[in-house]
């Protein structure tokens, strides 16, 4: 796992003890008050850091904020559950587990299991799309699109991180809802090996569309997942402006013992295609502000990240402390996840502050819609011992389906 994660560029750019050329420079003109990179702590009215953010959000998932680990679960029922299954994965899977081999395609009792479908949970990763890509559409400057698009992917980080397995839909399940007042949403899963889903989502001043396809690397005490497909945002402008948002990497820790907790790591970039602009959030980044964690050893705080908006697309690519005194930066972004993020001193987003907006499903949805799924009406039912013969069932027809289709291709 680690090696994947530094393939992605997760290396802590701050590790490095020795101050560069520039970065002395940097400090000088810093102490002399010539550079003002928005100090979220300088304004105490913009408001200050937050060290122990505790909201009522958190508690109703069955989190609690932690400074230093992120968010951790504390629903010991669930958890003493899934620690059972996980045991018995170890001792049936043996070397392969310890290998950090994937088990997405492993069969999993219904106990461990939420009450919904992946579609219908991927849909709800858009719940502050209606304010927040409103606000991008009725902005002017490129620039203050790409920050609302920043928001926007920074609001919806918490949204799903739920620790009850979702099923897996089968090919060809369906889900449609409507997010807020006018945003259709309609999703597929579109491939069964490996799983894929296509999602498609649509309203006055914008659509979305979206490819949900996820690694998964396991160990007896861990796994590192993400999302290698894609979310695009089209707004419905004179210029059409089209985004690009590619996923960080997210870990949970704590399956067989200890403090089971989740946060991310790695990069996140949005691009947008139309102005040849970029931002790049950088996660778990320590929890100095510009001004003060440039220059000072950081402390072990996991939710906590730094990032810049750039027309340079070199500059993503550049993982180091240095990238940070570019002049190719236009804005300094920062904050955490758990609780708030800033643009050059400016507070875009906090948690609590702005509402997701509600999900409504149609009353006449399509027959292949996952809410008709038996083992999933068994589980909401309460009966766990036919939901598990039904998702044993589904999960036979779809193996069956998926020989015919193998057949079929030998046969052309």
């Amino acid at each position: 796992m680690q090696k994947k994660l530094e393939d992605e560029g997760v290396d802590d750019p701050e590790e490095k003890k020795e101050l560069s050329k520039e970065e002395k420079e940097m400090l000088k003109r810093l102490e002399k008050g010539e550079l003002d990179i928005g100090d979220p702590k300088k304004d105490a009215a913009k408001g200050p850091l937050n060290k122990d953010p505790k909201y009522e959000e958190y508690t109703e998932m069955g989190y609690e904020a932690d400074a230093k680990l992120g968010l951790l679960y504390k629903d010991a029922d669930v958890i003493s559950k899934q620690r059972k299954v996980i045991l018995y994965l170890i001792k049936s899977m043996g070397a392969n587990m310890l290998q950090g081999k994937s088990i997405m395609n492993v069969s999993l009792p219904v106990t461990i299991f939420d009450k919904y479908s992946l579609l219908q949970r991927s849909a709800r990763d858009f719940v502050f799309a209606p304010y927040f890509v409103e606000k991008m559409y009725e902005a002017e400057d490129p620039i203050e699109k790409l920050k609302y698009a920043v928001a926007l992917c920074v609001a919806g980080l918490h949204v799903g991180i739920s620790h009850k397995k979702p099923f897996n839909p089968v090919w060809g399940e369906t889900y449609q809802c409507k997010i807020g007042d006018n945003l259709n949403v309609y999703c597929e899963q579109t491939s069964h090996h490996p799983p894929i889903s296509h999602l498609l989502l649509d309203s006055d001043h914008y659509s979305i569309d979206a490819k949900y396809q996820f690694v998964l690397t396991t160990y007896p005490n861990s796994a590192s997942f993400k999302c290698i497909g894609h979310r695009r945002i089209k707004l419905k402008d004179a210029k059409e402006t089209t985004y690009l948002i590619e996923f960080p990497w997210a870990e949970c820790k704590g399956f067989m013992f200890g403090t089971r907790s989740f946060r991310y790591n790695g990069s996140f970039t949005i691009t947008d295609m139309t102005n040849k602009m970029y931002a790049q959030l950088r996660m778990n980044a320590g929890d100095k502000s510009f001004a003060e964690g440039l220059f000072k050893k950081q402390d072990s705080r996991n939710d906590f990240f730094k990032g810049f908006i750039t027309k340079s697309e070199a500059l993503l690519k550049d993982t180091s402390r240095k990238a940070f005194y570019s002049k190719e930066i236009i804005s300094y972004i920062e904050g955490n996840w758990i609780d708030y993020m800033m643009i050059d001193g400016d507070k875009y987003w906090e948690m609590g502050k702005v509402k997701p907006a509600p999900v409504t499903e149609p009353t006449n949805p399509l027959p292949s819609d996952a809410t008709f799924r038996s083992d999933l009406q068994q589980l909401i039912a309460g009966d766990l011992d036919k939901s598990q013969k039904e998702k044993e069932r589904l999960e036979e027809i779809q193996r069956n389906d998926r020989k015919l289709r193998e057949q079929a291709k030998k046969k052309k």
